[in-house]
């Protein structure tokens, strides 16, 4: 929902940009960098509702030839993967944040902006893929249990 919302603001603020350019006001400065901070939360916050709904591209060609118990233990492997690498992303984001907010860094381009809010989502959108990823190890549910008939068109 929230990935949703920032895409509507990010149409919106393109939108009052190109009529205020039209109408000989000039362009908002702070308009790109808005929009490029907005696709970045975007593509953050979309990715653990992918995840969970398994809507995002993936590569299983390996698992659906697997039947059985080396089929649990590779999804098993694969979902241990998936937590270990959004934890340390989760880590080194904050990490991160700490060190921009402790320095003051700002972001300066169009507008200055803190730099640790380039790094605001990343927690946030990683803790909620370790857990995504958490739900499938600790539940019956699989991510390659489901065929999608639509695949390849």
């Amino acid at each position: 929902m929230l990935a949703a919302i920032l895409i509507a603001i990010s149409i919106g603020l393109v939108i009052a940009n190109v009529a205020s350019r039209a109408l000989g006001y000039g362009s908002f400065q702070a308009t790109i960098a808005v929009t490029e901070y907005i696709l970045l939360y975007f593509t953050l916050f979309s990715a653990p509702y992918l995840l969970n709904t398994r809507g995002h591209v993936m590569v299983d060609m390996a698992v659906k030839q697997l039947t059985g118990t080396p089929r649990k233990i590779l999804e098993s492997f694969i979902y241990l993967i998936g937590i270990a690498v959004s934890l340390i992303f989760l880590v080194v984001s904050i990490d991160i944040m700490r060190s921009a907010i402790a320095r003051g860094h700002f972001d300066e381009r169009s507008i200055d902006l803190p730099y640790w809010l380039l790094y605001a989502g990343f927690p946030v959108a990683f803790g909620l893929l370790a857990i995504e990823f958490a739900r499938y190890l600790l539940t019956s549910r699989s991510l390659y249990d489901q065929t999608d008939y639509n695949e390849g068109l």
